[in-house]
């Protein structure tokens, strides 16, 4: 499809939307026609029955918002006209992906349930506290400096009874975080959503939580007021900038629809840039209040600005994502200081689907049955002896795709483990040779006339305990507490001799000799272990391992997942190939590389 100057219309991006938005299908402008009177006026019809929006008109979208609030979140709002009409798959993506952020990266609060964020300028909509209040029950401060859109805003709160979780509050043009975090009103509606908090809370855990109210936020051992901080900022430095298509790349042709919002709400001094290079300086005052900050950006060129900028406070984390949702982009990025916060781990669809992956080609000389089903069951073995869960999503004759998780990092250390296990092999053959040379040499010894007596065989046992101690060097004193049952054997001999003969006395001897041996390779194997103190620690961990691996199986079982990657194997031409994307996890794509590495050894074995 093409616009009137020739210019190719931008590709859909929806396959690229959050996981989770609901966007991703597009709606049905029909359904929604049918159920909105002030939408169905917006419309009009085609002879195939399809119904198409007019997304040049602000009119329009502003009706088209609203509806889809009502019908899939239950909100009720109102937008005035000449004010900003927020796109909901874009907002909802920025959204999911704070969401992300905080579940992923373990930034949580101490109080599970109690989550409180800032949003930087809310509009008249309101629409990132009413989204985030509803659909997860968050916490919000809002603030927001422009008059009409403070009215509005507050009601749109009061309208969907959602008092006790967003609170707004007027400030100058020009702040950003200065000012906000300071005032006792901030720190009256914080308490206020903890004793709301509590107080839908029951019986026991409300009394808990009641109990540690002072230690979530407000003096807390980690200090923070605030779980995260959004804002979606004025995209253009000037008026002139609104008017003019500069900032869409020439070759994507005209945007399909009008954009809205008053002057205020999308014009400020310097751009975008110089907005959120102000909101970086003030980050770092108040880098032990917020968890994470993150801010939209509009332009893809600006965000290189952005990390540049971001360098001059040193974040210990950062993150930047793109939100894909109909025929336009964005970006965010976020940045912590505390540095445990791993951000960067959450990536967006794209991001995971665009990511080149690891290959690992599998040689034919080194496989006996060259297929991609004889390959994935070697694979998939290998994977089952890391503890790495498996959850195939195709395996087709030439192709195999599965989605892995690893919980603990059951890969590191593989050489040291071999070389343990060749030394251990070595000593087991050490020791069979050494059976095998003191059991020729006590044969040489056995009975050789049926006729023999009693007290032959006794000298003849008495010569083996002689030879044995001459061969293997031990001591008459090392001997001692086995005379008792060199007796009894004696015994044993002599009652075989006179039932049955001297082949069944030399087999009985025999397998005295032998037991004898393997008390003795016990008794070595156990002075090994205790004087391995890697081996001694590790035996309380092997019975842990065991336990948190039924639960790997069966589901994470509580456990963090530290690495997520997606594999697959396929057949290109004569060669079988095995890709590994990675997804995200603490274990990062060394993590990934590594279990390539364990399996390209263990193929060469």
């Amino acid at each position: 499809m093409s616009d009137k100057k020739g210019k190719s219309a931008p590709p859909k991006l929806h396959k690229f939307m959050h996981p989770k938005n609901p966007y991703r299908t597009p709606p049905s402008f029909k359904k929604l026609a049918q159920n909105y009177v002030g939408f169905r006026a917006h419309c009009t019809y085609e002879l195939d029955g399809k119904v198409r929006l007019n997304f040049k008109d602000p009119l329009a979208l502003r009706e088209l918002t609203t509806c889809l609030l009502d019908q899939d979140f239950g909100l009720k709002v109102n937008i005035p006209e000449g004010r900003l009409v927020p796109t909901l798959p874009l907002r909802f993506n920025y959204l999911l992906w704070i969401e992300d952020l905080l579940n992923l990266s373990g930034c949580r609060s101490i109080q599970k349930d109690l989550t409180i964020g800032l949003d930087v300028g809310c509009g008249a909509t309101c629409i990132y506290p009413l989204l985030a209040a509803k659909q997860n029950g968050w916490y919000m401060l809002a603030t927001e400096a422009d008059n009409i859109n403070y009215d509005c805003s507050v009601s749109n709160v009061k309208t969907n009874n959602l008092e006790s979780h967003i609170v707004i509050r007027k400030v100058k043009q020009d702040v950003i975080l200065k000012g906000v975090l300071e005032s006792e009103e901030t720190l009256s509606d914080i308490k206020m959503f903890q004793n709301h908090q509590n107080s839908t809370e029951s019986g026991s855990v409300a009394r808990m939580q009641t109990e540690h109210s002072n230690v979530s936020h407000q003096k807390t051992g980690d200090g923070y007021l605030l779980d995260f901080m959004m804002c979606n900022p004025p995209f253009f430095g000037s008026l002139e900038e609104t008017y003019s298509m500069n900032k869409s790349r020439k070759d994507r042709g005209e945007p399909r629809s009008v954009a809205t919002g008053a002057v205020q709400e999308t014009v400020t001094e310097g751009g975008e840039v110089s907005f959120i290079c102000q909101m970086i300086d003030e980050s770092f005052l108040y880098k032990e209040k917020i968890r994470i900050f993150s801010s939209m950006i509009g332009t893809k060129a600006h965000v290189k600005d952005v990390k540049d900028k971001l360098k001059s406070v040193n974040p210990a984390h950062i993150a930047v994502v793109e939100f894909c949702q109909g025929r336009t982009m964005r970006w965010g990025i976020a940045w912590t200081f505390n540095p445990s916060m791993h951000l960067e781990n959450v990536m967006s669809k794209k991001q995971m689907d665009s990511a080149k992956p690891l290959v690992l080609m599998l040689s034919r000389s080194l496989m006996t049955v060259y297929t991609v089903p004889a390959a994935w069951a070697m694979i998939n073995k290998w994977l089952h002896k890391l503890k790495i869960s498996v959850q195939v999503f195709k395996n087709t004759k030439y192709f195999v795709g599965a989605n892995v998780k690893a919980y603990k990092p059951t890969w590191l250390h593989q050489r040291r483990k071999r070389r343990e296990q060749k030394r251990k092999a070595t000593r087991g053959k050490e020791s069979e040779k050494a059976e095998s040379e003191l059991e020729s040499a006590l044969d040489s010894h056995t009975v050789s006339e049926n006729s023999e007596t009693m007290e032959n065989v006794g000298m003849e046992v008495d010569d083996k305990v002689s030879l044995k101690r001459a061969y293997t060097g031990d001591t008459e004193e090392e001997e001692v507490n086995s005379q008792d049952g060199i007796k009894r054997h004696k015994v044993a001999v002599s009652s075989v001799i006179e039932g049955q003969g001297n082949q069944q006395v030399i087999a009985c001897e025999t397998s005295v000799t032998t037991h004898h041996k393997s008390e003795e390779i016990e008794e070595v194997d156990e002075l090994d272990s205790k004087f391995s103190k890697k081996k001694t620690q590790n035996n309380s961990r092997t019975k842990s391992d065991g336990n948190q691996n039924s639960s790997v199986q069966g589901g994470s079982g509580g456990l963090e997942c530290i690495l997520k990657a997606k594999l697959q194997l396929k057949q290109c031409g004569a060669l079988i190939s095995l890709e590994a994307f990675y997804l995200k996890g603490s274990a990062g794509k060394d993590g990934l590389n590594q279990i390539l590495q364990y399996m390209k050894n263990q193929l060469e074995l």
